[in-house]
């Protein structure tokens, strides 16, 4: 299960924080649509081939971010975690809205993740608006993030994508 809010709005976001009880130097990702990205990073080729490959999809980039975002979205730094989801919802919430959302998984931070809506209501309770219930989810593991924001990429967190099926386009 997922939580989210509108990314361009300082007050949801910091909800988003507050609901999971996180850091907030700990930044969050943004989803967009993939025609979105130059909005808020600056892409190099090497990196678009990689987009090309793995988006939509489990794939979380870290990139530099574009000067005019606020801090709130950068974790207080020059970078911006982003991801262009393969799920079929959240693209058309993202066409419906067309703004990009927070996105984060819907648990408490450094609990394990939900896997039902009853899990996500029993950790984040009346603290978040509105819950829709997907039924019991896939489970599974959480994106791929890798930091391209210098010029060697690294992964920060194996996840769904190995590291060995990233490799080749590094």
């Amino acid at each position: 299960y997922g939580l989210g809010g509108n990314a361009l709005d300082k007050a949801a976001v910091e909800r988003i924080f507050a609901c999971k009880k996180r850091p907030v130097e700990k930044s969050l990702l943004i989803l967009i649509r993939r025609d979105w990205l130059l909005d808020f990073a600056v892409v190099t080729g090497k990196v678009d081939s990689l987009l090309d490959e793995f988006w939509p999809g489990a794939l979380t980039v870290v990139l530099p971010a574009k000067k005019k975002l606020p801090v709130y979205l950068t974790g207080q730094g020059n970078t911006i975690a982003v991801r262009y989801s393969p799920s079929k919802f959240v693209d058309a919430l993202l066409g419906i809205l067309n703004k990009p959302l927070i996105g984060t998984s819907a648990n408490l931070s450094g609990h394990p993740s939900c896997q039902t809506v009853d899990e996500a209501y029993k950790q984040l309770g009346p603290s978040v608006d509105f819950l829709l219930d997907g039924g019991v989810t896939k489970g599974g593991l959480p994106s791929t993030i890798l930091d391209a924001s210098e010029p060697n990429f690294r992964i920060i967190r194996e996840g769904a994508i190995p590291s060995e099926t990233i490799q080749p386009f590094l």
